[in-house]
């Protein structure tokens, strides 16, 4: 059989490799070689940098097909794809020691057990993305995740299911849900993926509508692939932290009632994350990961409960410490009485979460934050604050909500295909953009100070050169 191999210049080690006849009669696996052979990448064994990968010819024996071992266990409705080939050292090796096993629970499922076992000896993965299954009533489609190794397994379907706010599920409902992946698919949910979802792994296409049909029977949906809004991720906000500022799963199901049909109905160039934190500790990663983030915010000053603070410093807490290690040295610490200073305060919450007796003030909104991500175009980028502060006004959130649309209106007029909005945004600017949104200019959007004051930058290019006094 022969194969066609890109390897690592230096050590040998191969990337990715193909069979010759798939290479020809498939076009996607041709776009693909085409694109790694151009690709700068990274050797996963000796770690070099390469500019161009090495293509061999190889003639290798064809791998044959192993009977299916016995197994002493009780009979299982259907048959299970991880006992289906050959033997797995590897993973045999990740069941040793006394910690709950994940290769354990898998051999409990149908999933094919020998692709990960490849993905081990190869040290790569032999899944790949393999783009989006679109069915009637579904217009965001299902994701497929292709197979490098289709002797193994041919590839797999999954579906996203949408959570409840928060990701609060009862226990009944979690159970219907483990049902739906038993009857239809490998018997795997992936709970939770990093867009926040509920994946039911190794759905036929045949059996696809089945599943969203029985989902839709339980109050669930399905949807978060394509180019449109993805599913909202939130913090657990006001129902379990005591940092909440705001009421992130009241936010999140007003959200999907104003923006279901794009997230239903893909129309954008690319695919928009929205993330929600209740302050700013930021846990849902928002301003690192999300296309617009929404940031819980305060505007005064922190509130101090000094007779709680008495207690606090009295049992041993060290109010000196907390003082001296303020960011932007916004409080003092007399021995006795504690004060914050509201013009240098960033609200940061570092002085909230190390002692119980500072409270974030009363003067609540959001900060809007856009253009994060972790890949694309141009690399990981952080969000860029667009508006520092929103008013909240519930049920609707009317206010906040006309910008998202105001900002998703100008990223589907205005982007390029296949263009996140960070990317979007690095390329044209943010004063650009927020004309775009119709957003005036914040100094909250620097990106840093001036660090040249001999140069005063205008539309024409550097002029000047005076130093000013």
């Amino acid at each position: 059989m022969l194969m066609v191999q890109l390897a690592c210049p230096k050590c040998g080690f191969v990337i990715e490799e193909y069979r010759a006849d798939q290479l020809e009669a498939d076009a996607q696996k041709q776009k693909r070689y085409q694109y790694l052979k151009k690709k700068q990448a990274l050797c996963p064994s000796c770690l070099t940098q390469t500019t161009k990968l090495e293509e061999r010819r190889v003639d290798v024996e064809a791998r044959p097909e192993t009977a299916a071992p016995e197994v002493a266990k009780a009979p299982v409705e259907a048959p299970r794809a991880a006992e289906a080939h050959g033997p797995t050292p590897l993973c045999d090796e990740l069941e040793r020691g006394p910690w709950p096993s994940h290769v354990t629970e898998l051999k409990k499922t149908r999933y094919h057990l020998q692709m990960y076992e490849e993905s081990l000896s190869r040290r790569q993965t032999q899944w790949g993305f393999g783009g989006y299954v679109s069915l009637p009533g579904v217009a965001a489609g299902f994701a497929i995740r292709a197979s490098a190794r289709p002797e193994i397994a041919k590839g797999a379907n999954f579906v996203r299911v949408l959570p409840p706010a928060g990701n609060f599920y009862s226990a009944a409902m979690l159970s219907k849900v483990c049902d739906i992946a038993d009857r239809y698919a490998y018997g795997l949910l992936h709970l939770h993926s990093t867009g926040g979802n509920i994946e039911i792994l190794g759905i036929p296409t045949e059996r696809l509508l089945e599943v969203v049909s029985a989902l839709n029977a339980q109050g669930l949906d399905v949807g978060s692939t394509g180019d449109a809004y993805r599913n909202t991720v939130e913090c657990v906000g006001p129902a379990r932290c005591d940092a909440a500022l705001i009421d992130t799963l009241g936010i999140r199901d007003a959200w999907f009632r104003r923006f279901l049909d794009d997230v239903q109905f893909p129309r954008f160039p690319h695919k928009l994350k929205v993330k929600i934190s209740g302050c700013p500790n930021d846990c849902t990663r928002a301003v690192q990961k999300s296309c617009i983030a929404l940031i819980g915010v305060f505007r005064d000053a922190p509130k101090i409960n000094g007779e709680q603070l008495a207690v606090w410093v009295g049992e041993g807490g060290d109010i000196a410490h907390v003082a001296s290690m303020c960011p932007p040295r916004a409080m003092e610490w007399d021995g006795g009485r504690l004060t914050i200073d509201a013009e240098a305060c960033t609200h940061c919450m570092y002085c909230i979460n190390k002692c119980p007796a500072i409270r974030p003030g009363d003067d609540r909104g959001v900060a809007v934050l856009v253009g994060s991500k972790l890949r694309g175009k141009y690399g990981p980028l952080l969000g860029r604050v667009l508006v520092p502060f929103v008013p909240l006004t519930p049920p609707a959130y009317t206010e906040l909500f006309d910008l998202l649309h105001r900002i998703d209106e100008v990223f589907d007029e205005h982007a390029r295909r296949k263009e996140r909005l960070g990317d979007f945004l690095f390329r044209i600017g943010i004063d650009e953009f927020s004309r775009l949104v119709g957003v005036e200019p914040s100094p909250h959007q620097m990106a840093e100070p001036r660090s040249n004051v001999f140069f005063h930058w205008a539309a024409g290019g550097p002029v000047g050169g005076e130093k000013e006094v």
